[in-house]
């Protein structure tokens, strides 16, 4: 190990071009610091805001597609078959993907807003301001619009991501299970506070239309059989709900009782099929009669439609595992259908912390492949100097490598004092530069925005959204540019690569020296 102690005399003896290097070393240490401290500081924001989102995937038909391509239609048979046949979600994929072990609840359901029929709906607490839905006939009748006041989820699988996440917690009798969506049982769970306003208790029947009273009475006058219509349903649990009705949305004034969360009940899909079969079939001939037009009834492809789910959610075991859950399955989906894990709004949130990321990056490596190109510049030059001291170290039988080794510790030596002093002054100022950097560029952001607030996706009632709604205050208030251990770690190990590539051209230098010919021209 002589030659390490070589290297250390020549450091403390060399004061002028030490401290030249060090200067360099400790300049190059900020830059790094700097432009890692905010790549870092920009990763980290989007890590914990993801951590911080539900995992949830919402498979979908991707609307936008589908009619940006019927668009591009000019044949107007063509243009009315895309309207009339609308893409759909495909439920043999949508089964094996919630096979997938990385899903820990699905909600696969079909939705559909019902009628109550002998009980009430809970109120929403908006009536006073709605008024009555009541106007006057041709013939002066006053007639009722009868509105629909209970949201239908009829699920294939039992364990929803309300259950999982113990949003719902069962208060009496049990949740759905399998044997209930196989034998297509007539189950159904409904709310503690739907149960209590009505005196309901597990194992009593609820009683539910899919028509309105009038729609019922129209069919029935026009000769059709309603008198199967609506279903018998038994109550199999009860259960308590955190969600409420918010009172401060815009919503809220005209919200329909359907839309509160206290009015949902669950069945089988497989049960909501069989029951709504044959009243669909009766609706559709009641519709040809009318108005003359529609296809030629198809009984089976109504029971798949009835089996189709609307809406599909599975939830994740990890925040992170997203993104890879969603490229896994591109390209194996049907046509105009997608996993969306809400990354297009989380993508524009984060789009000043991405353009910080880039340029910080590059500012790394731009200084990286300088100081790699300076330093190899300044030892070669130096090596003219020392070509006598190099000439005696190789007669007295020191190899080469370990003359190179030497080179190399001399700048290991300096290069850690400048880090090391870069390391102190970084810490004080990365994160008032990161801090500054970062409003500069929300500010540069602010004016490219289009007014559509990060693209945000609209959803029907019955859908439910269970992405986690954050903005991009939540975002940025994350990011916070610290000189953290691994930090220091990397600019280290950064700087110990640096050192080696601008050792390269000097040790070839050194390996066609011959110690003979170099005395001689000494002398």
């Amino acid at each position: 190990m002589n030659f390490i102690m070589r290297a250390w005399r020549y450091v403390t003896r060399r004061k002028a071009k030490t401290v030249l290097l060090m200067i360099t070393f400790f300049l190059i240490g900020n830059l790094v610091i700097l432009g890692l401290g905010i790549s870092q500081a920009a990763d980290n924001a989007k890590i914990l805001t993801r951590q911080s989102m539900r995992a949830a995937v919402r498979y979908e038909v991707d609307y936008n597609a589908y009619y940006n391509w019927v668009n591009t239609l000019e044949d107007e048979d063509e243009i009315n078959d895309a309207y009339t046949h609308y893409p759909r979600l495909n439920a043999e994929s949508a089964g094996k993907i919630a096979e997938d072990p990385r899903v820990r609840a699905v909600s696969f359901m079909n939705t559909q807003i019902v009628y109550s029929s002998g009980f009430d709906h809970v109120p929403v607490g908006n009536e006073a301001n709605r008024g009555m839905n009541t106007w006057i006939d041709e013939e002066g009748n006053e007639q009722v619009w009868q509105e629909p006041d209970l949201m239908l989820y009829a699920v294939r699988f039992p364990e929803l991501i309300e259950i999982v996440e113990e949003t719902w917690t069962i208060s009496e009798g049990r949740f759905l299970n399998e044997s209930d969506i196989d034998s297509a049982r007539n189950s159904v769970l409904i709310t503690k506070d739907l149960a209590d306003l009505n005196g309901l208790r597990v194992g009593d029947e609820i009683h539910i239309d899919f028509s309105s009273t009038q729609d019922a009475k129209n069919m029935a006058d026009a000769g059709l059989d309603t008198s199967g219509f609506g279903a018998d349903l038994e109550i199999v649990g009860i259960y308590s709900t955190l969600a409420e009705v918010d009172p401060n949305s815009d919503r809220f004034q005209w919200m329909s009782a359907y839309e509160s969360p206290k009015n949902i009940i669950v069945v089988p899909i497989t049960a909501c099929a069989e029951e709504l079969l044959d009243e669909s079939v009766i609706q559709q001939e009641y519709w040809r009669s009318e108005t003359g037009i529609g296809e030629e009834i198809d009984t089976e492809a109504i029971r798949e439609s009835l089996l189709t789910p609307s809406s599909v959610t599975y939830l994740l075991d990890d925040p992170l595992h997203v993104e890879e859950f969603v490229e896994d399955y591109e390209g194996k989906l049907d046509e105009y259908t997608i996993l969306n894990a809400n990354n297009d709004t989380f993508r524009k949130m984060a789009r000043p912390l991405d353009t910080l990321s880039f340029f910080a990056n590059i500012i790394v490596w731009i200084v990286v492949i300088n100081a790699i190109v300076i330093i190899s510049l300044v030892t070669a030059l130096t090596l003219k100097t020392r070509e006598y001291e190099i000439g005696v170290l190789l007669s007295m039988g020191v190899s080469k490598l370990k003359v190179v080794g030497q080179l190399f510790a001399e700048l290991i030596i300096i290069a850690i004092a400048g880090f090391t002093l870069a390391v102190a002054s970084g810490s004080v100022m990365a994160g008032k530069v990161g801090e500054a950097v970062l409003e500069y560029q929300t500010a540069s952001e602010a004016q490219y925005e289009d007014g559509n607030e990060y693209g945000q996706t609209y959803y029907w009632a019955g859908d439910g959204n269970y992405f986690t709604e954050v903005s991009q205050e939540q975002l940025l208030s994350e990011y916070h540019v610290r000189v953290s251990p691994k930090l220091i770690a990397e600019i280290y190990i950064l700087g110990t690569g640096v050192v080696l590539l601008a050792i390269v051209i000097p040790s070839f230098m050194i390996m066609r020296l011959n110690p003979k010919q170099i005395l001689l021209e000494q002398n």
